[in-house]
């Protein structure tokens, strides 16, 4: 991830889109503007996965075969 020296300051976003990232417990949003590729998107993806599967919410293809029994 990079790193910005810039301050968050929320009057910088006060008129911002944001979309939700994630339906489960843990969901992350970003304003709009800083989605502008697909790759944008993939990478925000691939951290929110990231972060699930460290805090225990993904399920292995096991637990799942167990759960649809």
């Amino acid at each position: 991830m990079f790193k910005s020296n810039k301050k968050y300051n929320p009057e910088d976003y006060k008129n911002s889109e944001f979309i939700t990232i994630g339906d489960g417990p843990i969901r992350i949003q970003i304003a709009r503007a800083h989605l502008r590729t697909m790759a944008d998107y993939w990478f925000v993806m691939k951290h929110l996965c990231q972060i699930n599967s460290e805090a225990g919410l993904t399920k292995t293809l096991a637990e799942e075969a167990m759960d649809n029994k």
